[in-house]
């Protein structure tokens, strides 16, 4: 297994994951999700987190954003520990894979809510909202519902919604799997850019390596369930990015096949595949 890295030198530790395991019991026995997973992510670093279905992705962000306990390990957010009982950091956002927007709220209203929740006044929160709308590119669109969005567009109010608390970190479990082809380019793009200008650290799930390596500054794999820790490989391509160019990259081809390598006899069993990794 490759040791953590970081390619953000000299900055302060954002994320400490030690030991972390996650058991469940139900009606049909035990199952372990993950186990002793180890891993360190520094301030302003952009992390991706790949491997198979079921291997416990998106079960370590719900622990880091403080909405499941842990069965074992520890957890330091921001130099604090993470306690369930004490409530998810309010430095902390998080992008679900499903939009989480409120049907009877119009996109400015859904942005708005965390501020509100937060004790912003309401001309303000308000005016914030409309703000985020614009930067994320839906400008014009602020008093639509859902219902009336595209599938991209309710994603952009989903992630103006969480970058409107200007939290320092950013979880994100698989935010465009459910987008088409061209959309999903342009909203990882568009996040890209959105990221460069505030460089909060983010810790992104996904099942696509090209995604993954697009965004990213390293790249985390997993093994198949109970998930633990694989590869965990720096992307050597520098930044600014233009996602929509750089798939034709030697560095991202090579860095593709070595993270492909990597993860394919964690996939290549019975069950589901890696997607696009996959050559799906």
């Amino acid at each position: 297994m490759n040791a953590p890295i970081s390619s953000t030198t000299g900055a302060t530790t954002a994320i400490e994951i030690a030991g972390l395991t996650q058991t469940y019991t139900g009606k049909t026995g035990t199952h372990t999700a993950i186990k002793d997973v180890h891993l360190s992510v520094k301030e302003g670093e952009f992390v991706s987190i790949v491997g198979p279905s079921g291997c416990g992705k998106s079960t370590i962000l719900y622990l880091v954003a403080g909405l499941r306990e842990p069965t074992e390990g520890q957890i330091t957010v921001l130099g604090t520990d993470v306690d369930v009982r004490k409530g998810p950091h309010p430095d902390v956002g998080f992008v679900f894979q499903r939009d989480a927007l409120l049907p009877w709220k119009t996109a400015v209203q859904n942005v708005a809510l965390g501020l509100r929740y937060r004790g912003t006044p309401k001309g303000d929160a308000t005016l914030q909202a409309r703000e985020w709308l614009e930067r994320v590119g839906i400008h014009g669109f602020d008093d639509s519902y859902p219902h009336q969005l595209s599938g991209g567009m309710r994603k952009r109010v989903s992630i103006a919604a969480s970058l409107a608390l200007k939290p320092k970190v950013l979880l994100m479990d698989e935010p465009f799997s459910a987008l088409d082809a061209q959309t999903r380019n342009l909203m990882e793009n568009d996040l890209l850019n959105l990221w460069e200008e505030d460089r909060q650290t983010v810790v992104f799930v996904t099942h696509d390596l090209e995604e993954a390596v697009g965004l990213s500054d390293r790249v985390v794999t997993m093994t198949r369930g109970p998930g633990t820790v694989l590869t965990d490989r720096r992307v050597p391509i520098s930044r600014p990015r233009n996602l929509l160019e750089l798939r034709f990259d030697d560095a991202f081809t090579q860095m593709h096949e070595e993270l492909w390598s990597d993860l394919r006899d964690q996939v290549m069993v019975p069950g589901p595949t890696l997607g696009r990794a996959a050559g799906a």
